[in-house]
């Protein structure tokens, strides 16, 4: 039988709401932590190898930040796709692509960050040239970098899917934008910069998330309301 009044949204559509608005929250906000614990700043073997000996803990969590952070991509560029089915549909397909293979490589990070506590307790100057040489790797390099550098693109892309769907004032496209283009075009980088630029995509990401989490059932599944403007309101 239907009806024309309220409608309630199966649970599995109302589960899926709450994992999208929350890894949108999520995946940016556990980047703070890692930022400001991660003591592998650089990547260097000397660098991994200090990292490795003195600050395994922080090495450690550093990791499972960057893991967390890379399984709730996915969710997350889900919640912006599901908004932007029709306006903005291709710049939210391109940049949740893009996002989900940065995720791919923020996991790499992480990867390379386990594989670097085996490093302790090795001969200093063996185990320095071995992650010197890792990083020296043509073939590495082709498959890592790319993909890191995926996840800047796939962040500021989705922002802008985001407004084109109307979910969002211009501010937040155009503060992801920023953030992206400070952080991976600056010549140098240090931990005021570092910080800054995550702290401005976890403000944009944010916002989206508990945009998504605060939406009705009805504007979740995207049923017209009986007065609707021609325009969804952008905040």
């Amino acid at each position: 039988m239907t009806t024309t009044g309220t409608r309630t949204a199966p649970l599995s559509r109302r589960v899926r709401r709450i994992a999208a608005g929350g890894s949108l929250i999520l995946f940016s906000a556990v980047l703070i932590p890692q930022a400001l614990l991660d003591p592998a700043e650089g990547g260097t073997g000397e660098v991994m190898y200090r990292a490795a000996t003195e600050h395994s803990a922080a090495l450690t969590v550093s990791a499972v930040l960057l893991i967390v952070s890379a399984v709730l991509m996915a969710p997350a560029a889900a919640g912006v796709l599901h908004q932007a089915r029709d306006r903005g549909a291709g710049l939210a397909d391109v940049g949740a692509a893009l996002a989900v293979l940065g995720g791919f490589g923020y996991f790499g990070i992480a990867l390379f960050y386990v594989v670097s506590l085996s490093l302790a307790g090795g001969d200093e100057a063996e185990m320095i040239a071995f992650i010197d040489r890792l990083n020296e790797s043509a073939v590495l390099g082709a498959v890592a970098f790319p993909l890191i550098l995926c996840f800047g693109l796939g962040v500021a892309l989705l922002p802008w899917a985001a407004w084109r769907a109307g979910a969002v004032g211009v501010w937040a496209p155009a503060l992801a934008t920023v953030a992206v283009l400070v952080g991976q075009g600056l010549p140098f980088s240090n931990d005021v910069t570092v910080l800054a630029t995550v702290s401005a995509l976890v403000v944009v990401f944010v916002h989206l998330g508990v945009r998504v989490l605060r939406m009705t059932d009805a504007e979740w599944d995207g049923v017209p309301r009986v007065a609707s403007s021609a325009e969804p309101t952008r905040v």
